[in-house]
């Protein structure tokens, strides 16, 4: 073979496989092959095993069940394999919550035994927003390599050595409003699957969140009407009756996220752009998980209804509001339930966190503003 081929295949190789050879260093191992240890199980226990060096998923315990890491990553190069051997629904969980709809909030990586495109649900794909540019997963029995780099605004994810997807995420509509952050974990959708080698290598975080709670106490926060809110812990809980606790600071053009948890029935809200304009106010963005009424949770009051409802009483869930100009939305567990772009009041104003009734509770936690864009 003459030395100009031999080059070009090695340039090819080098090449085709930068993505894979650009990272080596710098990672650690995620699973040591003989137990759990740096994993946390949720939803059930003992249906992941540790097992001549694989972890396993075993005993399925079925949805919401999953295994989660035991830290979050907000940008990163994960590398494993996995292998199904039967039938198989399963997927990767990337920047999940502890709370709410992981695949929404979060993304998914779905995982099928079979090489059919099923669309946004085939193997491979980004669950329900991206099907796989190939679908490059092997037969039943064979291991798969994955490689997958979360580098926001980039993701990128190789499969058996084929490019599945390459995407900048903040022009996408839906998944430039996922968490950039959360846990990585393994699904369980009462299927069995097995994975090893499982590596990841950190890459520098970018997002700045402004916390507006301290998880100690309500400083930063005014307090009127007669309910009462007091903070526990991790938590800003509200009883007592109609009232409102507001920040000292004002904020404009801002995503704002809090998880949210109410008892039955309970009637509050999240207001926006307070004390701006006639209005003083501002908008309120409604707190009432309850089926065929109105302004159901995620409406901006009064102006746009939720056109449906992504969540119930008494289990956490993701609230996320953006406000910019004339442009206000809200989404639930996810999912964009409303949202305007004729919003007449000025983009400035406190946020307030709104309690309606006695008799009742209202719980929030990670509550949390960045600069639009950011």
């Amino acid at each position: 073979m003459k030395k100009t081929t031999i080059g070009l295949i090695f340039a090819f190789s080098v090449l085709f496989s930068t993505f894979s050879l650009s990272a080596q260093d710098g990672f650690v191992s995620l699973f040591n092959g003989e137990d759990l240890s740096g994993w946390v199980e949720e939803g059930g226990s003992g249906a992941f095993k540790a097992r001549d060096g694989e972890l396993v998923l075993e005993s399925p315990d079925n949805y919401p069940s999953w295994l989660r890491s035991d830290k979050e990553y907000e940008n990163f190069i994960l590398n494993l394999e996995y292998r199904v051997d039967g039938w198989t629904e399963s997927g990767i969980l990337l920047h999940a919550p502890l709370h709410g709809r992981a695949s929404r909030i979060g993304m998914k990586l779905h995982l099928r035994h079979d090489q059919i495109d099923e669309g946004a649900r085939s193997t491979g794909a980004i669950y329900d927003v991206l099907k796989p540019l190939a679908i490059a997963n092997k037969k039943r029995g064979e291991w798969n390599k994955l490689e997958i780099m979360v580098n926001w605004p980039d993701l990128k994810v190789v499969m058996n050595g084929t490019v599945i997807h390459d995407l900048d995420m903040s022009v996408h509509p839906d998944l430039r409003w996922r968490l950039r952050k959360g846990y990585l974990g393994f699904q369980d959708i009462n299927c069995r699957i097995r994975y090893r080698n499982i590596m990841i290598k950190e890459l520098p975080g970018q997002e700045k969140w402004k916390y507006l709670y301290n998880n100690e106490d309500l400083s930063g926060w005014r307090v009127e009407g007669e309910a009462e809110w007091l903070a526990e812990g991790e938590k800003v809980v509200s009883t007592g009756g109609d009232g409102f606790l507001i920040t000292d600071d004002t904020f404009s053009s801002f995503v704002f996220q809090t998880f949210v948890k109410s008892s039955r029935y309970a009637n509050g809200g999240l207001n926006v752009r307070w004390g701006s304009g006639d209005r003083g106010r501002g908008y309120e963005i409604q707190i009432y998980s309850v089926p065929d009424v109105t302004n159901q949770t995620g409406s901006i009051y009064g102006i746009v209804p939720a056109d449906r409802l992504m969540c119930g009483d008494n289990e956490w869930y993701l609230l996320e509001v953006v406000s910019s100009g004339s442009y206000l939305a809200a989404r639930v567990n996810g999912w964009l339930v409303a949202e305007s772009n004729s919003m007449d009041l000025p983009d400035k104003g406190n946020i307030a966190l709104q309690m309606h009734q006695k008799d009742a509770r209202l719980e929030f936690k990670q509550v949390r503003v960045k600069p639009l864009g950011d």
